[in-house]
């Protein structure tokens, strides 16, 4: 049976419609991938503050990757229920952060993205301060000196990359690995 002319051009415009339905999702699919400008994604971990007694739990802000968005999470760490996390705060960050710092107050917290620094409040909104207020280096971020690296082995992490103070007696820690995960430790001799 031979095709007539409006079945041959309604078959070639099927065709390319077939075609350009292709490449528009190939398209969209390509614009729509997160891309991390180091091309490897690292959690970023800052303790925002310590705890201080049974009754007073540290709080920990923790930027990682969540079902391929960015999201930034305040936890507070119970000390006296296994060092459970419990979230308070989340949000999906719009970028990339490469930095966390701590602020003055220790309420909120600052995060380097796209090349500027914005302040986040206790409730991870985008607030207006002035970046005086940000602390240079992390508040309890502790030099990773090669005695706390062989305490560490001894207690069962490999590759630690750096060291955060949980408790203001320093009794407990945060000890973030190569891998990007984290430990919590107890009794780390000086």
């Amino acid at each position: 049976m031979k095709e007539s002319r409006k079945e041959k051009r309604i078959r070639l415009i099927l065709i390319f419609v077939c075609i350009c339905v292709t490449i528009l999702a190939f398209l969209y699919k390509r614009n729509h991938e997160v891309i991390d400008s180091n091309d490897t994604y690292s959690p970023l971990y800052l303790v925002i503050a310590q705890g201080t007694s049974i009754n007073e739990n540290p709080k920990v802000a923790i930027y990682k990757e969540t079902n391929q968005e960015p999201v930034l999470a305040i936890y507070e760490v119970d000390i006296s229920n296994g060092h459970k996390f419990s979230a308070i705060q989340a949000v999906t960050l719009k970028g990339l952060p490469e930095k966390l710092s701590n602020d003055e107050s220790n309420r909120g917290i600052w995060v380097y993205m796209s090349n500027d620094w914005l302040y986040l409040d206790e409730l991870l909104k985008v607030a207006d301060r002035d970046e005086a207020f940000k602390m240079e280096d992390p508040l309890f971020e502790v030099e990773l000196t090669t005695e706390k690296k062989e305490e560490l082995h001894k207690k069962g992490v490999q590759k630690p990359t750096a060291i955060h103070s949980l408790t203001a007696d320093q009794d407990l820690w945060l000890v973030v690995e190569q891998d990007g995960s984290f430990n919590i430790v107890e009794n780390l001799q000086d």
